[in-house]
């Protein structure tokens, strides 16, 4: 277990989290049954939920050697995850977040979406600024409270 992941959230935590991750390069990668997939170059963020609890998923999205079974576990062999956002609640944030970024931000279509019926769960931006301002406007649309996590390699500091 990452010990600032284990010290800056609640054991009982759990709900929707957001995954800030950048690309360096323009990628073809493989992702599972979505196949190859090109991504430009720029800021991505990713929508999953830890209802089971935010310790468990989020170590495994830190982990480097892994299963590959969701889609942004491919994606984060080569992206470098940059910061999480987590969203404590019991129900399920991401699909209204993801309703909200479908109209503003462009997408992968199908990406981590594979058991709901939105477009994507993986939204780009070239600029960092433009990902974050309308994940923040998202967030307040929903009325979540938020705890940003800043990624410093492998482990997560407040």
């Amino acid at each position: 277990m990452n010990t600032a992941l284990e010290n800056s959230i609640d054991g009982s935590a759990r709900g929707g989290y957001i995954l800030i991750a950048q690309l360096n390069t323009k990628e073809y990668l493989d992702i599972g049954r979505l196949g190859t997939v090109q991504f430009p170059q720029g800021f991505y963020s990713y929508l999953g939920s830890a209802l089971g609890g935010f310790k468990t998923r989020l170590n495994r999205h830190l982990a480097i050697h892994k299963k590959m079974k969701w889609h942004i576990d491919y994606f984060l062999q080569r992206a470098t995850l940059l910061q999480i956002i987590l969203l404590e609640t019991p129900e399920r944030v991401e699909c209204p977040i993801s309703r909200i970024l479908t109209t503003e931000l462009p997408f992968i279509p199908g990406f981590g979406a594979s058991d709901c019926q939105c477009h994507s769960h993986l939204y780009f931006a070239k600029q960092k600024h433009i990902l974050e301002l309308n994940i923040r406007k998202a967030i307040d649309k929903i009325g979540s409270p938020a705890q940003i996590l800043v990624v410093a390699k492998t482990s997560l500091e407040v």
